[in-house]
């Protein structure tokens, strides 16, 4: 399989995910594949599960250009710089949440097909800012709860209901990156 090929996979599971194609999206991973993002971590089937069900609240836009693709016989580790776009409400107003993370994706092939094994993000910084009203005032004890990489992104998610947890990579904690990047370079390698 080419570069172009892996990219494409990649970006087919962020753009079923944006969709709803939830059938498409449980086919691009290997049931065994593992998933952790800020408002959830746990296998792939169970990441779709919970997708359809967080579709029904709104959905979000990922933006994504995979950039960086190493190939060693059957695995593959994909990066692809992007965004997380989305327009929660927060406090009755209309926000735009925008999250810069570097999406992080192992894939392998077996029995001749490439399907992901994982997929992780390292987070880079996020922002909120109103739609047509002024921000309202953020919970600053909830808020001071988030990492900077993914503080906006954490605040909106436990707003939600959800557990978000503090050991996410992310570029504040340059070594949970690194353990991120060494964890998959290894597992490429051994393919």
């Amino acid at each position: 399989m080419t570069e172009s090929e892996l990219f494409s996979i990649v970006r087919q599971e962020r753009l079923a995910r944006d969709r709803g194609d939830w059938d498409t999206l449980e086919s691009l991973y290997w049931p065994d594949a593992t998933v952790q993002v800020t408002w959830f971590a746990g296998t792939s089937a169970e990441f779709v599960a919970m997708s359809r069900a967080r579709a029904r609240v709104g959905n979000g836009m990922h933006s994504i250009d995979p950039a960086r693709c190493v190939v060693s016989g059957n695995r593959a580790l994909v990066e692809s710089p992007g965004q997380i776009l989305l327009r929660p409400r927060l406090h009755g107003v209309e926000c735009d949440l925008t999250s810069w993370c570097r999406f992080f994706a192992t894939l392998e092939r077996r029995a001749g097909q490439w399907r992901m094994a994982s997929f992780d993000s390292i987070y880079v910084k996020d922002r909120i800012d109103p739609v047509a009203a002024p921000l309202p005032a953020l919970d600053a004890d909830l808020l001071a709860q988030g990492r900077p990489s993914y503080r906006h992104l954490a605040y909106l998610n436990r707003q939600s209901g959800y557990t978000v947890p503090d050991d996410l990579p992310g570029v504040d904690r340059p070594d949970l990156v690194a353990a991120c990047y060494a964890d998959a370079e290894a597992w490429v390698a051994a393919g």
